[in-house]
């Protein structure tokens, strides 16, 4: 333990960790955490704060995270566990802890998960509940989304009810002029086709409330707020997604028991993602040994 370390990763990241007096609510608003009880935010911030850095880098859990920065919103006193994270990560690859060829795949991976649960959502919709087995976790990973894109004839716009125009009103929704902000800012949004916020609220605009309601991609969203802190014209987007879902609740177009299935898929596949995460580094020689690494700690720091 360093003081001096501490100090360090705290001018390299502002990420204000010695600030942390450990309540927790970080490793409660992490959906990492509440899915699999594998990544707790406060040991990533607790390892900075004893300058415990070659145990921050090779820690498995900087890449569990999902970069939502939920954790960062929800601190009392404004520390940031997924700036550490982002910081740990460029310095395993700098410190050649892990090989940047193990990093482009664990991107993949990651992209490539989004249509898993794409995939589960979807089957969660045809009221399907059983356990994911390798076989269909290893096909949903491979199978790109189905094209969902059609003409849209004029007489099929602009049909929704009020209850959704006014959700769309709250959001203020009127005022996106698709800049994809959106879309660039959001953690989950690296497979445009699973989900893209810009394309959501597109069809929000275009009154299209039936296909948006039996949308999977609705449920894909975190809830970060990362779309509605981008947006240049103040846009409520994460409001939005999160309304959308009520209504498709609230006027039948999901069954009364679907979100419990949707929580208890992606407790599923993300238990199956860290496991690959896992695999992953292991097998590509992932994680090397610290001593390999041609910089000084001072200089890795």
């Amino acid at each position: 333990m360093d003081p001096n370390i501490r100090q360090r990763i705290e001018q390299a990241t502002s990420a204000d960790s010695t600030m942390c007096w450990n309540c927790s609510s970080c490793d409660a608003e992490c959906p990492v955490e509440i899915a699999t009880n594998r990544l707790r935010p406060q040991r990533i911030v607790r390892l900075a704060n004893l300058g415990l850095f070659e145990e921050l880098i090779a820690s498995p859990e900087i890449w569990y995270c999902l970069a939502c920065r939920r954790c960062n919103r929800v601190c009392p006193n404004l520390v940031k566990p997924e700036t550490l994270v982002r910081y740990a990560r460029a310095a395993a690859v700098r410190c050649g802890v892990v090989s940047y060829e193990t990093v482009r795949a664990y991107y993949d991976l990651f992209k490539r998960f989004q249509r898993v649960r794409w995939h589960a959502v979807h089957h969660c919709l045809h009221r399907g509940d059983e356990p994911i087995s390798d076989a269909r976790w290893y096909a949903w990973l491979n199978t790109p989304i189905p094209d969902s894109t059609a003409i849209v004839s004029s007489p099929s716009l602009f049909k929704s009810n009020q209850s959704f125009r006014l959700a769309a009103k709250g959001a203020d929704m009127s005022k996106c002029f698709t800049c994809g902000e959106c879309s660039s800012a959001c953690p989950v949004a690296g497979e445009r086709s699973a989900f893209d916020p810009r394309f959501i609220f597109r069809m929000v605009n275009l009154g299209l409330a039936e296909e948006l309601l039996m949308s999977p991609s609705i449920w894909l969203c975190v809830q970060c707020g990362r779309c509605t802190e981008a947006c240049p014209q103040v846009v409520d987007g994460c409001g939005m997604i999160a309304s959308l879902r009520e209504l498709a609740v609230r006027e039948g177009n999901v069954d009364a028991d679907f979100a419990l299935r949707v929580r208890g898929a992606h407790k599923q596949v993300y238990m199956r993602l860290l496991d690959e995460i896992d695999e992953l580094f292991e097998s590509k020689a992932g994680f090397r040994n610290q001593a390999t690494c041609p910089l000084t700690l001072a200089e890795c720091v």
